[in-house]
C-alpha cells in the first residue's frame, strides 16, 4: 500500500508527491542550466560527437544497438538519432545539452515515486531527488551530455530495483524505464542480487519490472562478451587502491570539491584527511542500521555498496597507473587524479544515505520529539544539499575554451558550399578533433 506521506489528508490522492516531483524536476533542470555557462551549452562533448553523432549520421538504424567500450548505450544513441533527424546539424550541441538536462531532471523527479517504498518521508525524498545534479563532481563532465547519461541511469536503476509499483500502469512504465536504464548502464549488473531477493516478495506488479531489468542486463552481458572493453594499461589495481581512490574521489569531493584542496589535504595527511567528511556519512549509515526498518536497511546497504562497487568496478575495468592510489605518498598526491567522473556516480549514491537516515529518524521518533525533529531534519537536509550545490561551481567545467559548435558548423558549411574541403570540428574536452564530410555538414543525402 502506498505510504501515507504520498497522500493528501482528505482525498487520498497522490497530488502532494507528484507536486513534489514536479518541483524537483524544475529545480534540477534550472540548476543544470545555471551551472553550465550559456556559451558552453553549444559545445559537443566527446562521445556525443565521435561516437553517437557519427553513428546517427552514418548508420541511423544499425548504430542503435552497436556496442561501444564493451557495453550498450541505448538511450544516448536513441537521443542522438532523434536530434540528427529533427534538428539542423548546427543545433546539435545545444539540443543535446537540453535533452540531456531534461532526462537528468526527469530522473530526479522519478526518484520521488520510486523511493517511496524505502524512504516514506516526502521531504527526505525531495532532498534525495536533487542529489543527482548537485553532487559537485557531476558538473565538470556529466551534466548536459549524452555520453554520461549512463551515470543518471545508474541512479535510476538503483531506485527502480528498490521500488514497489502500486498499479499495473506504473509497473509497466517502470519496466520500460528499467530496460532503458539497464541497456544504457552496464554497472546495473550490481542490482542482480537485489532483484533476486525481491522475487521472494511474490508481488505480481514487480514481475514486469524485474523482466525489463533482466532483459536489459542480458543485452549488456552479450555486448561485453562479443565486444569486450580494452585499450588500458593492464596494471594491477587492488582493493587498497579502490578504498583510497574512493576516499579521494568520492567521499572528499562531496563537501570539499576543489582539486587543489583535496590534493594538498591528502599530501599533508594522507587518506585520513577524508575522515571528517566520512564521519557524516558514517553517522547517517549507523542511524539507518540501528533505527531503520528492514526496508530502510536494505536501501541503505544497496546505495553504500553500489557507491563502493561502481567506483571500484570502474577502476578495475580501466586499469591505468594513475589509479594505483594506495601507492601514493606525500607529494605524489599533488598531481593525482581526484576529479574522476566515476566519483560523481559513486558520490550520488553515497550522498543518498543522508536523506535515508533523515526518513528513518522521522519514522522512529514520536510525540514532542517528532514535532521538533521534523523541521530540524528538513533544515539539515536543505543545508546538506545546499552545501553541495553551493560548492559545485568550484569544480569548474571541462568545456571551457572550445569554440561554439554552431559557429564551427556554419563556417564549415560556407566552406563546403564554396568548394573548399572542410576542416576539423573541435569538441570538448581539450579541443578534440571531429571530422565530418561536406554532405554531412550541409545536410545532403
Amino acid at each position: 500500500m502506498e505510504q501515507a506521506a504520498d497522500r493528501a489528508p482528505s482525498s487520498g490522492r497522490r497530488w502532494p508527491a507528484w507536486a513534489a516531483a514536479a518541483a524537483v524536476f524544475v529545480v534540477a533542470l534550472a540548476f543544470q542550466v545555471a551551472r553550465i555557462p550559456a556559451l558552453e551549452h553549444d559545445v559537443v562533448w566527446a562521445e556525443d560527437g565521435a561516437i553517437f553523432l557519427l553513428g546517427a549520421l552514418q548508420d541511423p538504424a544499425g548504430s542503435i544497438l552497436a556496442p561501444y567500450a564493451g557495453y550498450q548505450h541505448l538511450l544516448p544513441r536513441l537521443l542522438a538519432g532523434a536530434v540528427v533527424a529533427l534538428a539542423p546539424l548546427a543545433s546539435y550541441a545545444a539540443v543535446v545539452f537540453w535533452a540531456s538536462a531534461i532526462v537528468a531532471a526527469l530522473v530526479c523527479a522519478a526518484t520521488i515515486p520510486l523511493a517511496r517504498w524505502a524512504v516514506p518521508w516526502l521531504p527526505a525524498r525531495m532532498a534525495l531527488g536533487v542529489v543527482p545534479v548537485v553532487v559537485p563532481l557531476i558538473a565538470p563532465e556529466i551534466i548536459g551530455n549524452l555520453a554520461d547519461l549512463h551515470t543518471f541511469m545508474l541512479w535510476l536503476g538503483v531506485w527502480i530495483a528498490l521500488s514497489m509499483p502500486t498499479s499495473r500502469l506504473e509497473s509497466w512504465l517502470v519496466a520500460v524505464a528499467a530496460f532503458v536504464a539497464a541497456m544504457t548502464e552496464v554497472q546495473l549488473l550490481l542490482m542482480l542480487p537485489v532483484l533476486l531477493l525481491r522475487i521472494h516478495l511474490r508481488r505480481r506488479l514487480l514481475w514486469p519490472v524485474i523482466g525489463g531489468f533482466l532483459l536489459g542486463l542480458g543485452g549488456q552481458a552479450l555486448s561485453w562478451l562479443l565486444a569486450p572493453r580494452g585499450g588500458y594499461d593492464g596494471v594491477p589495481i587492488g582493493i587498497p587502491d579502490v578504498v583510497v581512490g574512493w576516499l579521494s574521489n568520492v567521499v572528499m569531493p562531496t563537501l570539499q570539491p576543489t582539486e587543489q584542496g583535496i590534493r594538498e589535504a591528502f599530501a599533508a595527511q594522507g587518506p585520513i584527511a577524508a575522515a571528517p567528511i566520512l564521519a557524516v556519512f558514517t553517522i547517517a549509515a549507523l542511524v539507518v542500521i540501528v533505527w531503520g526498518s528492514w526496508r530502510a536497511r536494505i536501501a541503505g546497504a544497496v546505495v553504500l555498496l553500489a557507491s563502493a562497487s561502481s567506483f571500484g568496478g570502474s577502476l578495475l575495468a580501466s586499469p591505468i597507473e594513475q589509479f594505483q592510489y594506495a601507492s601514493f605518498r606525500g607529494d605524489d598526491w599533488l598531481t593525482a587524479i581526484v576529479d574522476l567522473r566515476y566519483g560523481g556516480a559513486a558520490g550520488m549514491l553515497l550522498a543518498a544515505i543522508v536523506p535515508i537516515a533523515a526518513s528513518v529518524s522521522v519514522e522512529r521518533l514520536r510525540g514532542r520529539w517528532l514535532a521538533v525533529a521534523k523541521p530540524v531534519l528538513a533544515l539539515g537536509l536543505a543545508a546538506f544539499v545546499g552545501a553541495m550545490a553551493w560548492q559545485s561551481p568550484d569544480t569548474g567545467s571541462h568545456r571551457i575554451g572550445v569554440e561554439p559548435w554552431s559557429v564551427q558548423v556554419d563556417r564549415q558549411a560556407a566552406a563546403c558550399e564554396g568548394g573548399d574541403a572542410p576542416e576539423d570540428l573541435l569538441i570538448a574536452p581539450y579541443n578534440r578533433a571531429l571530422v565530418l564530410d561536406c554532405p554531412s555538414i550541409v545536410g545532403e543525402p
